[in-house]
């Protein structure tokens, strides 16, 4: 099996990490240089949850043109961009799609929608999505630590791909020491991801809080609460289910079983406002008030973080 990523960042270094073997490497694109010299001269290094894994240089190949893809089509392409950056890695890829006609397509990406700027030239039975819902937090340009874990890293598809096909890239991750699994039902295990990030990245970025703290404060615990009233309302109104009859029910499984192994972990929302860059808002929130907006559902608390979050990045553009 050969797997290309499409991304360094976090979750494409820490899915590499569980991806490279000795007799199969993984081809990263990486366009950063110092990232690719640092990689190419040091390797790959995970640690944290599950363990130290180092990753040798000749395990890992890395291209700097997207083009090279063509040279070789993998059988697996993640891409493990920010949500964003979806309809430029689109336009890239778009030319390439007649040599990757073997290639199945996972996006591993935050937020609703992602899938959209594919479909244009993208068959949907070769199409796939990633719910990542582990922590990973760059430590240098070449290496991650898993911070949290909430579940197994899940595949499957919203466009009617087969998820077996992607069972032995499941597999191979899990055999990297980070677990992950097929399901047939992503649309519910995507807004069961989208309920988990609207409730707490906007939230935590905002406040400059841990998971953890936001519901040990009362106030922000309301804010979270109220969040994610107005997801199931949003949900209820355009008949999508999930694995929760209401928000009640999602909100028992979140403070006995999501929150206490995540409680520890920044919202990557607060690393990005922190380190100056855009966030990845409009697939969150943004999504939610959208879909909200089609239904006429309400959605003020998210609206306000939402608007809030914007805000906050126009500040860092004006360098305030």
């Amino acid at each position: 099996m050969e797997v290309a990523i499409w991304g360094a960042g976090a979750v494409g270094l820490g899915l590499a990490s569980a991806l490279a073997r000795p007799t199969s490497r993984v081809r990263l694109l990486v366009r950063d240089p110092e990232t690719r010299r640092r990689l190419a001269d040091e390797g790959l290094r995970r640690s944290g949850r599950f363990g130290r894994i180092d990753v040798p240089p000749d395990w890992l190949r890395l291209e700097s043109d997207a083009r090279a893809l063509a040279d070789g089509p993998p059988d697996f392409l993640l891409v493990c961009t920010k949500a964003f950056q979806g309809p430029s890695v689109a336009e890239a890829l778009a030319p390439l799609a007649p040599a990757l006609a073997a290639t199945s397509l996972v996006l591993c990406q935050n937020g609703w929608g992602n899938e959209a700027p594919f479909l244009a030239f993208w068959p949907g039975e070769r199409l796939y999505h990633a719910r990542v819902i582990t922590g990973f937090q760059r430590r240098a340009s070449n290496a991650v630590d898993v911070t949290a874990h909430a579940a197994p890293i899940a595949l499957g598809s919203l466009t009617g791909a087969d998820p077996e096909h992607v069972a032995p890239l499941a597999a191979r991750i899990t055999e990297g020491g980070l677990p992950a699994e097929t399901t047939v039902d992503m649309h519910g295990v995507l807004w069961a991801k989208m309920l988990y990030n609207c409730a707490l990245n906007p939230l935590g970025a905002l406040a400059g809080r841990r998971y953890g703290e936001l519901a040990e404060d009362p106030h922000t615990r309301a804010l979270l609460e109220a969040v994610v009233g107005e997801i199931f309302a949003v949900l209820e109104s355009a008949e999508v289910c999930v694995a929760w009859p209401d928000a009640a029910a999602w909100l028992e499984t979140f403070y006995r079983d999501l929150l206490p192994p995540t409680a520890a972990h920044e919202s990557s929302m607060l690393q990005d406002l922190r380190a100056g860059r855009r966030t990845e808002i409009e697939a969150l929130c943004g999504a939610v008030e959208r879909l909200g907006a089609r239904h006429g559902v309400a959605t003020p608390t998210v609206s306000a973080l939402a608007a809030l979050v914007r805000q906050a990045e126009r500040r860092l553009e004006r360098g305030a």
